[in-house]
C-alpha cells in the first residue's frame, strides 16, 4: 500500500476548501434568487450557504478519514500476513526433509503465490470472500496441513503422504486460481 504523497496532503486541503467555498456559493446563490424581494435574503442565503460549506467539508474530511483507516487497516493485515508467511516458508525450508519429495515444489509454488497476493492485498478488497480464504490458507490451513505430517511418527508417513500430497496439491491450486 503507498503511503500519502508528499503533495497530496496540501491539495487534499485545498480541494476541501475549494468544494467547500463553491457549496457556500451555490447554497448562498439559490436562497438569495429564491428570496431576492425579502430584505432577509442575504442572512438566510449565508445561513443555507455555510450549512451546505459546512456538509461539504465534513463530507470530504470524513472520507479522507476513512482512507487514512483504510490503508492503515490493510497496512496492519499485510504485516501480520506477511510474517505468518515467513513462519510457513521457514517450515517448508527447513523441514522439507519430513515432507514427501513430491510436494516440495508444489509447497514452494504455494509459499510464493501466498506471498504475491499478500504483497497487492488492495487489490483483493472488491472481493473480501477471497481476503478471507487467503488469510485463513496463511494463518491456519497450511500451517495445519503441514503441522500434522510433521507431528507423524516416520513410520507413519509413507502411509500418509498421497493424503499428504493432495492436500497440497488442493492448496495450491487454490492459491494459483486466486493469485490469477
Amino acid at each position: 500500500v503507498e503511503g500519502p504523497s508528499p503533495g497530496r496532503g496540501s491539495r487534499d486541503k485545498r480541494l476541501k476548501y475549494t468544494a467547500s467555498g463553491v457549496a457556500f456559493l451555490i447554497g448562498f446563490a439559490i436562497l438569495m434568487v429564491l428570496m431576492l424581494p425579502n430584505p432577509w435574503a442575504v442572512a438566510a442565503g449565508a445561513v443555507v450557504g455555510s450549512a451546505a460549506a459546512a456538509g461539504t467539508y465534513g463530507t470530504m474530511y470524513g472520507r479522507e478519514l476513512t482512507r487514512e483507516r483504510r490503508t492503515a487497516e490493510v497496512s496492519t493485515m499485510q504485516s501480520s500476513l506477511s510474517a505468518q508467511l515467513r513462519a510457513l516458508d521457514t517450515t517448508v525450508r527447513n523441514r522439507s526433509h519430513q515432507f514427501p519429495p513430491s510436494t516440495h515444489g508444489q509447497l514452494r509454488m504455494i509459499v510464493v503465490g501466498l506471498e504475491e497476493i499478500v504483497q497487492r492485498w488492495e487489490t483483493l478488497d472488491r472481493a473480501p470472500e477471497q481476503q478471507e480464504a487467503v488469510a485463513q490458507t496463511i494463518n491456519q490451513h497450511a500451517p495445519r496441513t503441514l503441522d500434522l505430517f510433521i507431528g507423524l511418527p516416520d513410520s507413519a508417513k509413507p502411509a500418509h503422504a498421497a493424503e499428504f500430497k493432495s492436500q497440497i496439491s488442493l492448496l495450491a491450486e487454490a492459491v494459483a486460481k486466486t493469485r490469477d
